[in-house]
């Protein structure tokens, strides 16, 4: 019996062997057992009463034991008595204990070193000083000692000199005399960058060892704001008698506009779809009586990614029943000023209401130049002369698509007369009068203009002029020309927007003769007054729609629902012209209107958004824990990847080229 154990233990341990990869671990582990004299004799002779093959097999075990937990620690060092950012100098004296990713060591002699510690609360100098008791097993502790090892220290906090107070850092004041140190975890493989040396190494490289870059503080300090600012969401929204309800997140596909991940069944034919939002199922929710819902909700849309975009994206929803705009406007005021208060202490507006701004209004702050046929107008964008854009900047701001929009540099010879000379001088209505154009504009030689045409009334989108403004704003602010002070917070409403723009799509148009697509979504509903226009002019009905802007950005948006079921059919069929399978999509949320739904309205905003604008960040990517690439790719992990044949058959999933 005693050799047939130390057969499976044999077995066993080259097996553990192989799935760990260790092939020469096999290698020993099968010398050390299986092929020991001692073993050999064992199973030739079976005799019960030698002890050698058990002593063998135990000593294997410990060799095992000790080759696994190389570089390692499994229990057996102290309880961690503070954070390394939290010693301060009242502290001068304490014992402390401590656990952190060690840094780059710094020798002067082998009796005085420096060890920087780090854990998420900041980072404390470690120093060791002279050869007193134990003092020669922490120096042969940290001889070895790799960057970013895992380690546990005990030691004395000491006040620094006066002339070794580093002001810079939080516990610059003091530093850490080193007793013991223990190494739970050495670092096995080189690095691919240091986190607090990361600003050489491209992006992709950081999305990939993601646990380093996390491990910056500025990237601690953003998940630990956006946990905080999550928390205060909560804390308001439940005051205000709101419920928050998961919704589902497997959905099914609905013609909302964004483009959808599909999620494949074993059921031929079959698929699920990932939600764009909650917005069908909070709406169902406020059919079913739970007057005010809340949810911090994960949204997915197969869009083109950008640095405010993400395939999947945070958002807090909320929807409410028996409210107006206004109603929900002041409820989301209020939450906006709950977060920035705890996470800046800043009342944002002076604790006035947010101001409110027409769409048209918004839309229309661009510099009008003179009117045109057709409908249109003739507007322009001014650039200073201070303002010291290249050529090579200005267009590349004036090239959209295929379409090259017009500027035009003032000089001594041209600026009595470029109004004369433009592509669109024949189509201004009137007399063509250069020198009023520059008094309107307040242009001088030295200046530049970028011109471009618009639809007098604006149905929804941006404009040409609208994205090149944007584009300037950016260039500018690269080349430090425009400064916007991160701690200005300019909140606004954007109200009245067109109910319905013309469609993006040409393919859709063609296809199904559609025209018109919503500019929120299907379900928001028209302002009262222009009901009428729903037959004749839809493309002039306004929408009970709002948009909450922060220093030029849209960080959420909201509406007053549609609650008729007979209002939202003749949306869907008679505007929008949807087909009758898409209609039938939307059956759930008919039937739910038809059953006695109350007036509801609500809002989203952008959580992610909203943090990178707390956190003072450019892009989203620094506020999510693991973004998408800009590709779309998580390369962590290495999504999205492919399947196997056997899972393709069985999702009856067939790939072509």
């Amino acid at each position: 019996m005693q050799a047939i154990r130390t057969i499976q233990a044999s077995s066993r341990l080259r097996g553990l062997a192989s799935q760990l990869g260790r092939k020469s671990l096999a290698y020993s582990l099968s010398t050390k057992i299986v092929q020991s004299p001692s073993s050999r004799r064992q199973l030739s002779t079976h005799n019960p009463s030698s002890t050698t093959p058990a002593t063998t097999s135990a000593n294997s075990f410990a060799d095992l034991h000790a080759e696994l937990l190389k570089g390692a620690t499994f229990g057996g060092y102290p309880t961690r008595t503070h954070k390394c950012g939290e010693l301060n100098k009242a502290m001068v004296g304490e014992h402390v204990v401590l656990t952190g990713w060690a840094q780059n060591i710094r020798k002067f002699s082998d009796d005085l070193m420096f060890l920087p510690l780090r854990d998420h609360s900041g980072t404390i100098q470690l120093v060791l000083k002279g050869s007193g008791t134990g003092k020669g097993d922490v120096r042969k502790s940290l001889q070895d000692l790799t960057a970013e090892s895992v380690i546990c220290v005990e030691g004395r906090v000491v006040a620094r000199e006066d002339t070794a107070i580093n002001p810079k850092m939080q516990t610059g004041e003091i530093e850490v005399d080193l007793a013991s140190v223990r190494i739970l975890n050495k670092t096995h493989k080189n690095l691919p960058f240091l986190p607090n040396n990361q600003s050489q190494v491209n992006e992709e490289v950081r999305l990939k060892y993601r646990c380093l870059d996390l491990r910056r503080d500025a990237l601690q300090q953003n998940l630990r704001r956006r946990s905080l600012a999550a928390w205060v969401i909560r804390d308001y929204l439940v005051e205000q008698d709101f419920v928050e309800v998961e919704t589902p997140m497997l959905f099914k596909s609905t013609p909302e506009g964004a483009r959808e991940f599909v999620v494949p069944t074993r059921n031929s034919g079959s698929f699920y779809a990932l939600p764009q939002s909650p917005q069908q199922y909070k709406q169902l929710l406020m059919a079913s009586g739970v007057d005010r819902y809340f949810q911090i909700a994960k949204c997915f849309r197969d869009e083109d990614l950008r640095a405010d975009r993400q395939p999947e994206f945070t958002q807090i929803d909320l929807e409410v029943s028996f409210g107006s705009a206004r109603d929900i406007q002041a409820l989301v005021e209020g939450l906006v000023r709950s977060v920035w208060r705890k996470l800046k202490d800043v009342e944002p507006c002076g604790g006035e209401p947010f101001p409110r701004m027409n769409y048209q209004v918004a839309m229309s702050k661009i510099q009008h130049v003179a009117d045109i046929t057709d409908e249109n107008i003739l507007e322009a964008i001014i650039l200073k002369g201070s303002m010291k854009l290249s050529g090579s900047d200005l267009k590349k701001l004036t090239q959209h698509d295929t379409q090259v929009i017009p500027v035009v540099k003032l000089t001594d010879k041209n600026v009595d007369n470029w109004l004369s000379k433009l592509p669109f001088t024949h189509k201004i209505k009137g007399a063509v009068d250069t020198a009023a154009a520059n008094r309107t504009l307040d242009v001088q030689v030295g200046d530049s203009i970028i011109l471009n045409t618009r639809p007098t009334f604006l149905s929804g989108g941006q404009t040409v002029l609208g994205k090149v403004r944007l584009e300037l704003a950016n260039a500018l602010k690269m080349k430090g020309l425009l400064d916007i002070p991160s701690s200005q917070y300019n909140f606004l409403w954007v109200e009245g927007f067109p109910l319905f723009s013309p469609s993006e799509d040409a393919s859709m148009v063609d296809t199904t003769n559609r025209k018109l697509s919503a500019t929120h979504h299907p379900f928001t509903a028209p302002v009262a007054e222009d009901l009428h226009l729903l037959e004749t002019s839809p493309e002039l009905v306004r929408g009970q729609h709002y948009d909450l802007v922060l220093n030029g950005v849209e960080i959420g948006g909201g509406s007053i629902r549609i609650h008729s079921p007979k209002l939202q059919s003749y949306v869907f069929e008679q505007v929008l012209k949807m087909t009758p399978l898409e209609c039938s999509r939307f059956s759930h949320l008919i039937d739910a209107l038809s059953f006695g739904c109350p007036p509801h309205g609500g809002l989203a905003l952008g959580f992610d958004r909203m943090m990178a604008i707390l956190c003072d960040t450019p892009s989203i990517r620094d506020v999510i824990a693991f973004p998408k690439s800009s590709s779309g790719r998580d390369l962590v992990v290495g999504s999205p990847s492919g399947l196997t044949e056997q899972q393709l058959s069985e999702y009856k999933i067939k790939v072509t080229e």
